[in-house]
């Protein structure tokens, strides 16, 4: 089953536990030790920095879906949900992310042959299955049996996001833009073990999204 979620769960579940146990020593020691102004500094500090730590490791744990040629470096737009954990875990997301606008003009250029030519990642063993993708093709999508066309020729993007019946709510400006960017043509995409991302350079979007 998908493990996209279940890592930052973990770390989550770690974080507060660790956060918990700094807070208890580390007030110990300082209050009997420290002025109230200093220990309530430390504390706030102590308090603050798993926090920024599991921040940064969300960030890059998001953008490590993205081949590193795209130079892809922030989200614009992020909703995903999981129900459970481990092997029975169900999740479902979809993230936008800004394409820079130098690269949607290699991608315009070139076309298919940017990704057919794409450079391995860096680190790609530490990030596993994330950021490769070995088959890319033109849009419009193509349906297969568990990904079909509605009665006006289009795909809709719920019905991939929400296949296994657990599904999200996604700002409607986002669905309407992704439905677009997957039927028309002059976009790319590849299926990863996990996921789906399409590359929409007339948009400088890159689109993920994932169900499981």
């Amino acid at each position: 089953m998908p493990d996209v979620r279940h890592q930052m769960m973990y770390i989550i579940l770690i974080t507060i536990l660790l956060t918990l146990i700094a807070i208890i020593a580390g007030g110990i020691i300082a209050f009997k030790k420290l002025p109230r102004v200093y220990f309530f500094l430390m504390l706030s500090i102590l308090i603050a920095s798993p926090i920024v730590v599991f921040k940064i490791y969300e960030r890059g744990f998001k953008l490590s879906v993205i081949p590193d040629a795209l130079q892809v470096s922030s989200i614009s737009y992020s909703e995903e949900e999981s129900w459970g954990f481990g092997p029975g875990g169900n999740e479902a997301g979809i993230r936008v992310y800004p394409l820079p606008e130098r690269i949607a003009n290699q991608i315009t250029k070139r076309g298919i042959e940017f990704f057919n030519n794409l450079p391995p990642n860096k680190n790609q063993k530490k990030r596993r299955w994330r950021g490769r993708y070995e088959s890319w093709n033109e849009t419009p999508v193509k349906e297969d049996r568990y990904w079909k066309q509605k009665k006006e020729g289009r795909l809709e993007v719920y019905d991939y996001i929400c296949r296994y019946g657990f599904c999200i709510n996604i700002d409607e400006k986002v669905v309407g833009q992704a439905t677009d960017i997957v039927n028309s043509e002059g976009n790319y995409y590849a299926y990863g073990r996990i996921g789906l991302i399409v590359v929409s350079p007339s948009n400088k979007l890159v689109i993920y999204m994932y169900n499981g």
